[in-house]
């Protein structure tokens, strides 16, 4: 797999530039490009998933998409961007860092869920994130860029849920939190259901017995 994706440009997380359209039409063309590219991978796998299928499936010309891709390389990491941002905006949606008095059920429950949904809403999601990760001998650095604003936000969570934990505390329980997370709903990707469900519910109970005795270290004030 890594000889098939090298040949397109893509060895060790370094990417050629992507040309960044400047009118509205060119942005369009550019998100058609990734939607296709998103499909395609998400049917085929990154490694099956050539430039000429993704153009096809764009309804594009080759020369088209490379005008503002180079390689399948650039295809991935805006791929990757794109999915870091994603992720972004549902976890700031689930976490309601305005609201952080939301029952750790509840809270872990709708957490779970936007991670579990990521594959869903973006069919590419976990072939790109394997690609990429294979590609590096391990996490890609937008992997690795994408843990991080997920632990930060975690970890702000924390804070404001917890007055008091000691912001090293709040980060390696955050850090831990994302990591434990997404190697379950990984996991749990590659079996069908019942078994997904249960094991995405036996995560969701999972965390929250973690949490709860944390909790109850750094009492929350009484609400006004």
């Amino acid at each position: 797999m890594t000889e098939v994706i090298a040949e397109e440009g893509f060895k060790t997380g370094e990417f050629r530039a992507t040309r960044a359209p400047v009118q509205k039409r060119g942005q369009l063309r550019v998100e058609a490009i990734l939607d296709a590219a998103e499909a395609v991978f998400g049917d085929m796998g990154v490694e099956a998933g050539t430039t000429n299928a993704i153009a096809e499936r764009a309804g594009a010309s080759v020369g088209s998409l490379y005008h503002f891709f180079p390689n399948k390389a650039a295809i991935l990491e805006a791929l990757t961007v794109r999915y870091a941002e994603s992720m972004q905006n549902l976890l700031l949606k689930e976490l309601r860092l305005e609201e952080p008095w939301v029952p750790l059920d509840v809270l872990f429950t709708q957490m779970i869920h936007s991670f579990a949904t990521m594959d869903e809403v973006h069919p590419g999601y976990m072939a790109v994130c394997r690609a990429t990760d294979s590609a590096s001998g391990g996490k890609s650095q937008v992997s690795l860029q994408m843990e991080e604003r997920m632990q930060l936000m975690v970890r702000m969570l924390l804070i404001r849920r917890m007055p008091g934990i000691a912001d090293a505390e709040a980060v390696r329980h955050a850090a831990l939190s994302v990591v434990v997370v997404h190697a379950v709903l990984d996991h749990a990707m590659s079996v069908s259901e019942p078994m997904r469900s249960d094991i995405r519910a036996a995560l969701v109970d999972m965390m929250v017995r973690h949490f709860t005795p944390l909790e109850a270290e750094y009492p929350r004030p009484t609400p006004p």
